[in-house]
């Protein structure tokens, strides 16, 4: 956890940061299970056994699976996907703790995507945006659109046309997996505060990663104060009212 939000959740991991009375990974876990996963790897570093006991309380959650990161301090998470690689044998959907979404983005991503397809949004202006660089989109619907990436970079690249704003949300090849975790070992030095996009965006020559752009997804980050805010003031309230008028 960052020490920009120690104010707000005290020695909380972020996952556990509750928004509309529900934990964001709780959130997360009982959004997969609608869409029908029914087993997840939990990375943890920070407050590991809180963060533990913390998400066994979530009612009807899928088959939960923890491993630790001893080194988090001295580590991003690319080390701590690195870690769950004994456990991972088949394609998998890759989220980040911090997030607030609704459920449409989890849904086009399964429905519409395939393996190897990082879920992007159109512009939040949330002043900490990881951009994706990429070939224009094709159109895949209303609202939704696709493309190969080349880039993925807080700082923008003159090279490349930015496509939308990296969300959290990836779908990952059991082969892409492989091949990151094997060049992250062979990088390997701690500390090491690499991070998994910045290992997939190393591989986007060699291998065809492609985005899923929902132009329109209500979702947020939260990294910081500003992110809670937005969170709780204006992104969820949104989601509220978009997955109430889906219902």
């Amino acid at each position: 956890m960052g020490v920009r939000l120690r104010d707000i959740v005290s020695e909380c991991p972020k996952g556990l940061l509750e928004v509309g009375g529900e934990m964001l990974l709780g959130r997360s876990l009982r959004l997969l299970r609608a869409c029908g996963i029914e087993q997840v790897f939990v990375a943890t570093g920070f407050q590991n056994t809180l963060l533990a006991e913390g998400l066994r309380q979530v009612p009807d959650a899928p088959e939960l699976c923890f491993v630790h990161n001893a080194r988090f301090a001295k580590s991003g998470s690319m080390h701590s996907l690195y870690l769950l690689r004994g456990q991972i044998q088949e394609d998998f959907l890759l989220l980040e703790s911090d997030l607030l979404y609704e459920q449409r983005a989890l849904e086009t991503l399964i429905t519409q995507g395939s393996p190897d397809m990082v879920l992007i949004s159109g512009f939040t202006q949330s002043q900490d945006e990881v951009w994706i660089h990429g070939e224009t989109a094709s159109p895949r619907g209303e609202s939704v659109a696709s493309g190969r990436i080349h880039w993925i970079n807080k700082q923008p690249n003159p090279e490349f046309q930015i496509q939308g704003e990296l969300v959290g949300i990836t779908w990952l090849a059991l082969g892409t997996f492989h091949a990151m975790c094997a060049h992250h070992e062979y990088n390997l030095t701690f500390p090491c505060s690499n991070h998994y996009e910045e290992t997939l965006s190393a591989l986007c020559e060699e291998r065809e990663i492609a985005y899923l752009r929902v132009a329109d997804l209500l979702w947020t980050e939260i990294d910081n104060a500003n992110h809670y805010e937005r969170a709780v003031q204006t992104v969820h309230p949104r989601i509220v009212n978009a997955d109430q008028r889906k219902s």
